[in-house]
């Protein structure tokens, strides 16, 4: 399956490298099986959007890596891919923005015709820029945002059961960034979504001994001097990335929200089974980008 990857840092402005780069389990180590696509997100100072994304795997990209050691936030939003709708290009990789938020998807959706009409009832067809499921299925859910900017509950609410009800779907696992909160959600229980959360942070790590120093370009910014050390309030990820023995299961149908701040809090979203639940054997190519063969 394509692996997801969420981090709030709190008030403190960081860098993502260890959990993109050096983990035991890095995002960079886990595109190796999912090579069709890497992209990060986070937010400028002034708080606008800023993605650097490639139809490359990860491993391969030093894009890539530049990006994770020089990019600072207190929100990220990074994405390796195995493209299931969709051809390889920079238009389809995660992570996607529209209207100042950041998403990624991991999962399938199909009966995409039903979709799009939702989408041009809407008035939101135009954010689609790519061929993927999981841009329309961002579109959507900017669309209900749109109506409830300040309840993001409720607009993952009424999207997924949206979603749930009148398309076909394998899994709606997303994370939604904004320059003060990360929100992911788990839906249904056919793909992990893992958390590792402490409000005092859940520990340092140290950037490895011998790494080059980056070198700025106008493409990235990074604060002169800072420290490499990683002090994570919230991470969220399709797999644990380190052997620590506090991830937790986001529960299926629940969002995990972090931020403004320090603030953390798991949500109930109330949701009912998906009405067309695709079964592994109906995901035919998907099933391997799913973890199903």
């Amino acid at each position: 399956m394509c692996r997801l990857f969420g981090l709030h840092t709190g008030a403190q402005p960081q860098t993502c490298s260890f959990w993109l780069l050096n983990a035991p389990d890095s995002l960079s180590r886990q595109s190796h099986q999912q090579p069709d696509g890497a992209g990060i997100g986070t937010f400028a100072p002034n708080g606008l959007p800023h993605l650097v994304r490639s139809a490359l795997a990860a491993y391969l990209d030093p894009d890539f890596a530049r990006a994770a050691q020089a990019l600072t936030g207190t929100s990220f939003v990074a994405h390796v891919r195995f493209a299931t709708e969709g051809e390889l290009s920079v238009a389809n990789t995660h992570p996607f923005e529209q209207e100042g938020r950041m998403f990624a998807h991991n999962g399938v959706i199909r009966s995409l015709d039903v979709l799009d009409r939702e989408l041009e009832r809407r008035g939101v067809a135009d954010l689609v820029l790519g061929t993927t499921d999981s841009e329309r299925y961002f579109a959507l859910l900017t669309s209900y945002l749109r109506e409830s900017p300040t309840d993001v509950a409720r607009a993952l609410r009424l999207c997924l059961t949206w979603l749930a009800e009148n398309v076909s779907i394998y899994c709606l696992n997303c994370v939604l960034a904004t320059p003060q909160e990360v929100w992911a959600v788990r839906y249904p229980d056919t793909n992990p979504l893992w958390y590792l959360s402490g409000q005092s942070g859940t520990g340092s790590h140290p950037a490895p001994e011998g790494l080059s120093e980056v070198q700025l370009t106008s493409r990235y910014w990074a604060v002169a001097g800072l420290d490499p050390t990683i002090n994570t309030v919230t991470v969220v990820a399709s797999e644990r990335m380190t052997e620590e023995s506090q991830w937790e299961m986001i529960t299926p149908g629940w969002a995990l929200h972090a931020g403004p701040g320090d603030s953390f809090e798991l949500v109930d979203l109330g949701l009912a089974p998906p009405v067309h639940q695709i079964s592994h054997d109906e995901l035919g190519h998907a099933a391997r980008a799913q973890g199903t063969e």
